[in-house]
């Protein structure tokens, strides 16, 4: 360890560490900075919406969502997958494990409806543009084929999931927010899926397009990007390093 950074393999150890606490919250707690968690990601998909028109720029600004989560607190189903250190660890049970995504992934999608009601009520999306943006975005999404919705959810979350592990591994704020924008920003600017962010688009675009159902966002979209997070953050990223740093 030095003053300004830890090691891989310490940052690993600080994942671990990190995911004991995650699991011993309480509900109340957990559903609490999840739904925060949730809202934060979803105001940073509403800049993404604002300046949609410049590809660098909705890049650029997407990554606040991430930035305010890790210097704020909250909990984000994505940067949770990393947890599976500590199950890999045997540090917390699975039963636990499982219980915090789950109960993680829906106050995300409480804290994202919540914004979408602000907006919505706010008149945000009485403006033409941003309606047609966000209907015709929805659409792209859920045109996807499964394995497409999967693979770039696994894209996704592999760069997510560093994002986490490069906040982590700094010990200072700056260190922290540029750890956070420089892979969030290349999921975007490359046009991955990311679930927590899709909890926004999709059920704003269900409010001007009819033809965007519950059913359809859940099943075309939801199940396989959230599948494809895990897959990627949860699976890929923590499975190799921890055979690299602890086996």
């Amino acid at each position: 360890m030095n003053n300004f950074c830890l090691s891989p393999k310490e940052t690993s150890e600080a994942l671990i560490l990190t995911a004991q606490n995650k699991a011993s919250m309480t509900t109340q707690k957990r559903l609490l900075m999840s739904i925060m968690a949730g809202l934060y990601i979803s105001l940073g998909a509403q800049g993404f919406m604002v300046t949609y028109e410049n590809v660098f720029i909705r890049a650029a600004v997407f990554p606040v969502g991430l930035m305010l989560i890790v210097l704020v607190g909250g909990e984000l189903y994505t940067g949770n997958c990393l947890m599976t250190f500590a199950l890999l660890q045997k540090k917390i049970k699975a039963y636990d494990y499982i219980k915090s995504l789950l109960q993680v992934f829906t106050g995300n999608f409480i804290g994202a409806l919540i914004v979408v009601a602000l907006l919505y009520f706010g008149g945000v999306y009485n403006n033409q543009v941003l309606s047609e943006t966000v209907v015709k975005i929805a659409n792209a999404k859920l045109s996807l084929t499964f394995t497409q919705a999967l693979s770039k959810g696994i894209l996704c979350n592999i760069l997510v999931s560093l994002g986490v592990w490069f906040a982590t591994t700094s010990k200072d704020t700056t260190g922290k927010l540029l750890g956070c924008w420089f892979p969030v920003m290349l999921f975007v600017l490359t046009g991955y899926e990311h679930v927590v962010a899709n909890m926004f688009y999709l059920p704003m675009a269900a409010i001007y397009d009819s033809t965007i159902t519950i059913s359809k966002i859940l099943i075309s979209n939801f199940l396989p990007v959230a599948i494809g997070n895990f897959i990627g953050g949860g699976i890929l990223v923590p499975v190799v390093y921890y055979r690299v740093y602890h086996k």
